[in-house]
């Protein structure tokens, strides 16, 4: 791998770590740029388009793609199926950076981001968004107590650590029960807009599309960490965990297909699928990437036991969610056209270049293989 050295510190460091470096570098210089100087500069958010990249990307899709930690918690300690224990704690890992940047583009996004504690004590308990709010911030403070213990080990702090370990199933508990509330709740969001979004993705079945996509997104971006760590920073790849992960997407993304489907079907809207437009195109274009393909990868059983096919139905099904939350965010929602700002971009770049970053230096310097 390209590598340089750093005068300061005298430490090579790769090329690709620079690069993310710098990409997280220029989303905090444009994140301080909006803050001090508001949206106009850098966005191309407007009245008819309030929610852009950042909701539609950073939220919708970085909510999702932190399931797998709950899914697994809930699989280790809930269930007490420990053959899954050894990717716990990355799993975690993931979770925690994800909602640390969800929080992170939604301060970017709100239009007054100093009121945020207004949410915690003018309570409006009859909105979606209170709830998932409340959520968000409750649940990321329950993924830092999930994934405390390998800092601890790190510090050696066994005193504290042993107290988290006693509490560690109501902790588990409370943090599935507040993700499967937000996960819906995301969903619960677009029914005040029934004559804005297109049919195709408008229904009364939206919070249970998003739990359900989010639980089977979970299982894939499991499986996407645990190749990619494989690869970068070695250890072994048990096939029998791949092969369970495999069975748990394989069975939520069939439930999903059967949702939508069903949905359209109950609906009368079919027939939109073939319609030629823009938005039935796009439609047709998520769920075939990112349920039946997967889907028909791993109704193979030959394919079903292999790692890399494995790995490649995962693939499909995150780049599947990312593409159903946008069209959800933004092609689906009526309004003036929308294009992102190049800087908006930057924004959302930068804060997955630092989670990349965050992630990378703390499986070279935590403890995060549990027996």
């Amino acid at each position: 791998m390209t590598s340089i050295t750093l005068p300061i510190v005298k430490q090579k460091v790769s090329l690709s770590t620079v690069i993310l470096m710098g990409l997280a570098a220029l989303g905090a210089f444009v994140a301080l740029f909006r803050w001090v100087d508001g949206f106009s500069l850098v966005s191309n958010l407007s009245d008819s388009r309030p929610w852009g990249i950042w909701i539609s990307f950073d939220l919708l899709v970085g909510v999702p793609i932190s399931a797998g930690a709950f899914i697994l918690a809930a699989t280790v300690h809930i269930f007490h199926m420990d053959k899954y224990r050894p990717i716990l704690r990355p799993a975690l890992l993931t979770g925690f950076l994800g909602y640390l940047m969800v929080i992170l583009a939604l301060l970017v996004d709100l239009g007054q981001p100093q009121r945020i504690w207004h949410m915690m004590v003018y309570w409006n308990i009859h909105s979606p968004l209170f709830e998932v709010g409340m959520c968000v911030m409750t649940y990321t403070a329950v993924l830092f107590l999930e994934f405390s213990p390998p800092v601890l080990e790190k510090l050696g702090w066994t005193t504290l650590l042993q107290y988290l370990r006693k509490i560690s199933i109501p902790i588990v508990i409370l943090g599935v029960t507040l993700s499967t509330m937000h996960q819906s709740s995301l969903g619960s969001l677009f029914l005040i807009v029934p004559f804005k979004m297109h049919p195709l993705w408008y229904t009364s079945l939206l919070p249970l599309i998003f739990l359900v996509s989010a639980i089977a997104v979970g299982f894939g971006m499991v499986i996407f960490e645990c190749a990619m760590s494989h690869q970068v920073f070695g250890g072994n790849v048990r096939r029998d965990i791949f092969e369970g992960l495999a069975k748990g997407m394989l069975i939520s993304l069939s439930l999903l297909l059967l949702i939508k489907l069903g949905d359209l079907i109950v609906a009368g809207d079919l027939r939109r699928l073939f319609e030629g437009s823009f938005q039935s195109a796009m439609y047709l274009l998520e769920n075939v990437v990112g349920i039946i393909l997967p889907i028909s990868i791993l109704l193979i059983p030959k394919l079903r036991k292999d790692i890399a096919w494995i790995f490649r139905a995962a693939l499909l099904t995150v780049i599947g969610l990312v593409i159903a939350r946008l069209n959800i965010g933004l092609v689906s929602m009526a309004g003036v056209p929308y294009v992102p700002h190049i800087l908006e971009l930057a924004v959302t770049v930068g804060l997955f270049s630092a989670g990349i970053l965050a992630f990378g230096y703390a499986m070279k310097n935590l403890p995060l293989e549990e027996a």
